[in-house]
């Protein structure tokens, strides 16, 4: 299994309609979209999984895209979800590589540090 990162936007078409009904004074999320987020998890293929998707803080068009994490090994995923979503939503997909420590070598690295003799003189 391979993972992947999903920057995505609203697409213009869908962004501007939402503008339209919110100056409509209408607040929630447009139903049918609404819809389809609830039934991805539903219709994802077998082997597909999404392990999170997230916005930064605030509204403002001006903000990084959202990401959606996705776990695979087969690309076609990608573009089942970017087609899945066309008209809502607009996907740049990328392969995901760790960077940094995962938990387990933090420990590791902790448990030495702390067993490791000081070679400061005082």
């Amino acid at each position: 299994m391979s993972l992947f990162i999903g920057y995505y936007r609203p697409t213009a078409t869908y962004r501007e309609a939402n503008e339209a009904r919110a100056r409509q004074g209408e607040t929630a999320i447009d139903p049918k979209f609404a819809q389809m987020v609830v039934d991805l998890p539903l219709k994802l293929p077998a082997g597909c999984s999404i392990l999170g998707s997230y916005g930064p803080g605030g509204n403002s068009p001006d903000n990084p895209p959202n990401v959606m994490i996705l776990e695979t090994s087969d690309t076609a995923h990608l573009g089942f979800i970017s087609n899945y979503y066309a008209g809502f939503l607009q996907f740049q997909w990328f392969p995901a590589t760790s960077v940094g420590a995962n938990k387990n070598q933090r420990e590791e690295w902790r448990q030495a540090t702390a067993a490791a003799p000081s070679t400061v003189k005082r």
